[in-house]
């Protein structure tokens, strides 16, 4: 800009407060307010917990625990009051009684390596020494006595039967394709139903075929088809759950229908008939015929709903209020805010969208839309084929039916959760949730539903379901049906190993509720936390009844007391909230310590404030520096040609001239003053650039400098003298030729 210009005023104070206010408003609305926990338990409680680090009972309790090696944990399975611990080359029988004892111990232990053939071929395929070993991610219990164990095997997966009691083998071990996953880094579920096992794994050496598959059982074996997009693309499976006629698959993927939206990871079920038994031998053959999926919609409403996309883990259904409800833990991409959410979804509603609308892509390039109902084969696709149908197989439906299950697997709504909005919400949280499981039966009478959450950290989050939460009439704000409970930490570096993030990872979490006990599998070690800790309210009733812990209870000994079913004691609780007002406050003892956690969460309305507000200060700063810059930089200029104009003032009052009247110069004037290497330019001087009005009068100077005489052809002086006068007294020059006019006397 030019000297003197004005710039714009900058932005007012009031501007930027609207700004925030708005962005305030925004992120209220569609973020609710996160209460802290009611309770932290204190950081030495983890001290004392039991923990499961490889110790046999026969074995003296050592600190190495007789040289026994360090585990890595795989799958855990809680039957009755037997916990069986997968590990790496070897699976441990592990008795739950006496839930008192200082340290977890097994009773039994199957050891199943990888032979040597197995293991050099691994090594061949360019596998490490420590991946070609045989990770048991298959423990299921096959009937009263057998329990079904699946391994890697060094990357060629085997099936064996044992012995529930003496894990001696049973039978003759069978191939785990299709069963278990060749690398114990991927994920699998596997369900016995029926006397057949439903599994989703992949079953290549690369994971690039994804399945879902049948096998074992009187009826054909089953899988989903091959490489075909529309059906998986790159899935991880979570979990799997038998209800009625079919068995539902909980997984995540890429979604093919956002396709023109990169890589969107959105999360599934699907669901396959029990009693399927593939299709003709032109159509779908070996494959399934009843195979189809629809999105799960977990996400806080609003303008613009937010997704929690990816799916973690899924409870077994449980009975809430009456209805079949399954809980799943959603998270946030990792691009994204982080970011938790706990979602219900009743399983009769989603039995109503597999009954819907259908979902195509007409061509590569189109959009996908719903499948117009006259479009739709009769009897409807997917539906399970049974003795009085028009079809009493899956093998006899017509190929158009068939064709139309191959090619329209998706359905077009997604499942909705159960009050449109989460139960759960934590946001802005240094971790991620990662396993879940409730107790459906809490407190002395079993009427209250409590939520266990296992983070990715080893922390477990504490929820209270309130009462009705899955028949609320209006739509509840996200987070409203819950109250945070409690946080407490269950990983002990200590004693488990050591306190890095891949050892601190959660792999399972099971509820022992014959014991009041949680336990929770680390690569290192297996935990063992009561699920309540009443002790730490003890001496202050106010504090007891206010941490509104179905579990704990005022007694009338004056403690704060662990309630067993069906107490015969007296005791009082408050988990409505709302009637501890009138009792005194307990001296020397917090309850919260919400603001001293160290993985204190932060309010995603602080976030968004914060960034609005950093953005429009720095914007203002910003702005004000430029004016200053610029403004600096005019002044600064204007001086300097003020300065020169006042140089050029004052030399051509002193320099010393010769009027040359009305003579005019000739061109080549200046063409012998050429000295110390000048451009010859400068000579190139006209009779108008000479002209003598320009030049001072022999009266303005008072003293004419002496000339060289003639003999001497070098003054060096004088010829210097005269080329600085001719440039000075150039009022526009401003390059060579300006610099080279001169005169002579």
């Amino acid at each position: 800009p030019r000297a003197g210009a004005t710039m714009g005023p900058p932005p007012r104070v009031a501007l930027v407060l609207l700004l925030l206010l708005v962005a305030e408003r925004m992120a209220r609305g569609t973020f609710p307010e996160e209460p802290g926990p009611i309770a932290v338990a204190p950081p030495d409680y983890v001290k004392h917990y039991p923990v499961f680090v490889g110790h046999g009972s026969a074995r003296p309790g050592g600190p190495e625990g007789g040289g026994t090696q360090r585990l890595n944990i795989q799958r855990i399975l809680k039957v009755n009051r037997t916990l069986f611990i997968g590990d790496r080359d070897n699976v441990y029988r592990v008795s739950l009684e006496p839930s008192g004892a200082a340290e977890m111990r097994y009773h039994r232990k199957l050891t199943w390596r990888s032979n040597q053939h197995d293991i050099s071929i691994c090594r061949m395929k360019g596998k490490h020494e420590a991946e070609c070993r045989n990770f048991v991610k298959v423990l299921l219990v096959r009937n009263e006595s057998l329990l079904f164990v699946c391994g890697t095997n060094a990357f060629n997966p085997v099936c064996a039967n044992y012995s529930m009691d003496t894990l001696e083998p049973v039978g003759d071990n069978i191939s785990g394709m299709a069963r278990c996953p060749y690398d114990p880094k991927h994920a699998n579920v596997a369900l016995f139903t029926g006397g057949m096992l439903f599994t989703a794994t992949v079953t290549d050496f690369l994971a690039i075929d994804a399945v879902i598959y049948r096998s074992l059982g009187d009826s054909p074996t089953l899988r989903t088809v091959k490489h075909d997009s529309k059906w998986f693309k790159e899935p991880y499976f979570v979990h799997a759950v038998e209800w009625r006629s079919h068995v539902y698959f909980f997984f995540r993927e890429i979604a093919m229908e956002f396709n023109y939206l990169e890589k969107v990871v959105v999360s599934r079920v699907a669901r396959v008939c029990k009693n399927d038994m593939g299709g003709s031998q032109r159509v779908l053959e070996k494959q399934w015929t009843s195979f189809l999926k629809a999105r799960l919609n977990c996400s806080v409403p609003g303008d613009s709903h937010f997704y929690f996309n990816v799916i973690q883990a899924v409870t077994d259904i449980l009975e809430l209020d009456g209805r079949p409800v399954v809980l799943a833990v959603f998270s946030t991409p990792t691009n994204s805010i982080p970011g938790s959410a706990v979602c219900a979804f009743d399983m009769t509603q989603v039995a109503a969208v597999f009954e819907g609308r259908f979902r195509e892509q007409k061509s590569p390039e189109s959009i996908w839309t719903p499948v117009p109902e006259d479009m739709v084969p009769k009897p409807r696709p997917g539906c399970c084929a049974s003795p009085g149908m028009r079809y009493n197989s899956s093998s006899a439906f017509p190929d158009e039916i068939l064709n139309f299950v191959k090619t329209h697997p998706l359905m077009d709504e997604a499942v909705p959760a159960l009050g449109n909005a989460p139960w759960i919400l934590r946001t802005m949280t240094r971790y991620q949730l990662r396993k879940i499981v409730v107790d459906n039966a809490a407190g002395p009478w079993g009427n209250h539903t409590v939520v266990f959450l296992g983070s990715s950290t080893g922390t477990v989050l504490k929820f209270l379901i309130l009462p009705n939460a899955t028949s609320s009439p209006t739509p509840a704000a996200p987070g409203s049906q819950s109250v945070f409970l409690e946080e407490f930490e269950t990983y002990q570096p200590g004693r488990c190993g050591r306190d890095t993030e891949d050892e601190r990872r959660l792999l399972g979490l099971e509820l022992d509720k014959a014991a009041g006990s949680l336990l929770l599998a680390f690569p290192p070690c297996v935990a063992r936390v009561p699920v309540a800790r009443c002790q730490q309210h003890s001496g202050c009733m106010k504090n007891c009844l206010g941490s509104r812990d179905p579990y704990c209870g005022w007694t009338s000994e004056g403690s704060c007391t662990f309630l067993e079913p069906s107490p015969r004691v007296a005791f009082e609780q408050d988990i409505a909230g709302g009637s501890t007002s009138h009792l005194g406050e307990c001296e020397g003892l917090v309850t919260e310590s919400f603001v001293d956690e160290p993985d204190g969460l932060v309010s995603v309305n602080l976030l968004v404030i914060s960034s609005v507000a950093a953005f429009v200060i720095g914007a203002v700063i910003s702005g004000f520096s430029v004016c200053w810059f610029i403004g600096h930089r005019d002044r600064k200029e204007l001086a300097r040609r003020k300065d020169k104009e006042t140089i050029l003032a004052h030399s051509e009052s002193v320099v010393s001239v010769s009027r040359l009247g009305e003579r005019r110069a000739r061109g080549a004037l200046l063409a012998p003053l050429m000295p110390n290497g000048w451009p010859k330019e400068l000579g190139k001087v006209t009779q108008h650039d000479l002209d003598s009005g320009v030049l001072p009068t022999p009266e303005q100077t008072p003293l004419q400098q002496k000339r060289c005489p003639g003999a001497l052809q070098n003054c060096t002086w004088e010829q210097s003298h005269n080329i600085i006068n001719a440039a000075l007294r150039d009022p526009g020059g401003s390059g060579p030729a300006g610099a080279g006019r001169g005169h002579g006397g």
